[in-house]
């Protein structure tokens, strides 16, 4: 699926391509989470450095043929926070990265990034019913959750996916949900 730019296509999976949590259950920074984190956001999640750092130990980016690699640019990501005092958006600068609620046609009051994206012009347009269908995606022949990357501000172990019936849900980091990355191509 595509969206046009003006920095380039923003290219996504039509399809879930494998299921992650964004954090598991456990102590991370000295607390325990029960249900995974938000707590630092998605830069900083177990799935971001599983898949989408520049070091990840399980790159996605290194398993695409070497002729889209070289045709995909750096996307300047942002990021919503969660509940935590003091945070504040964050951004990366990724070859891949999934997507935002703002980005998939969301408008939720609890995406602390909301106002920093957009809306892809993929979801722009269609009624309600026609919006949805375009976000259900699939994972072996079956409807899927799929993430976004936005944390919940609302709480400290929450992030955005997508239900399978293409409406927006959150839920617990520690949710094995599916993995949809996007990525710009241009020049």
């Amino acid at each position: 699926l595509e969206s046009q730019t003006a920095c380039g296509f923003v290219v996504e999976f039509v399809d879930v391509i494998a299921t992650h949590n964004m954090n598991p259950s456990g102590t991370y920074k000295g607390t325990q989470y029960k249900y995974g984190w938000n707590v630092d956001g998605y830069p900083a999640s177990a799935m971001y450095q599983e898949y989408f750092a520049e070091n990840a130990t399980n790159s996605l980016y290194a398993k695409l043929p070497s002729d889209l690699q070289s045709a995909i640019i750096d996307t300047k990501v942002i990021s919503g926070h969660g509940k935590t005092a003091g945070e504040t958006n964050f951004t990366s600068t990724d070859k891949l990265y999934l997507l935002s609620t703002k980005e998939v046609g969301f408008d939720v009051s609890y995406d602390s990034a909301k106002a920093e994206t957009r809306k892809l012009d993929y979801y722009l347009e269609g009624t309600t019913d026609e919006a949805k269908a375009l976000r259900v995606k699939q994972y072996n022949g079956s409807n899927e959750y799929w993430w976004l990357r936005s944390a919940r501000s609302g709480g400290t172990y929450y992030f955005y996916y997508v239900y399978t019936s293409g409406s927006d849900s959150n839920g617990s980091a520690n949710y094995a949900n599916g993995v949809a990355p996007a990525f710009r191509i241009g020049s």
